[in-house]
C-alpha cells in the first residue's frame, strides 16, 4: 500500500505503529496519512507528467534547458495533493494562460 499511494517503502514507525493499532480504523487510518503526505502527489503527478512530455531539458544533441519547467511539474504535483477536481484540473491544463490569475500555493 505505501509503495502504490507514495511509491516508498514505509517507514519503521509507520510499520510498527500499523501492526501495533488493533482498531478497525487502522488501514484508513494509514491510508489517510499517505493520501496526506507530500510524496502522494510526486508519485501521481509523475504520470501525469509523463503523458504532458514533461522535461526540464531538450536531451538531444543540443541540450537546451527550460529553466523555469519547474514551475509546471510543482503545479501538478501541487494539483495532485489538494485533490483538486479532474474538470478543474483539465480546465487550467487546457487555458491556463487565459484564466484569471491567482496563486495555486
Amino acid at each position: 500500500m505505501c509503495f502504490d499511494l507514495t511509491g516508498l517503502p514505509p517507514s519503521p514507525e509507520m510499520a510498527k505503529g500499523f501492526v501495533a493499532d488493533t482498531s478497525p480504523q487502522a488501514f484508513e487510518k494509514i491510508v489517510d496519512a499517505l493520501l496526506a503526505s507530500p510524496q502522494f502527489g510526486e508519485r501521481w503527478g509523475r504520470h501525469w507528467l509523463d503523458v504532458a512530455r514533461y522535461a526540464e531539458s531538450t536531451g538531444k544533441d543540443i541540450n537546451l534547458s527550460f529553466p523555469n519547467a519547474w514551475r509546471y511539474r510543482d503545479y501538478v504535483i501541487a494539483a495532485f495533493n489538494k485533490d483538486l477536481p479532474y474538470d478543474q484540473f483539465l480546465r487550467e491544463q487546457l487555458a491556463g494562460d487565459v484564466l484569471p490569475g491567482k496563486n495555486f500555493r
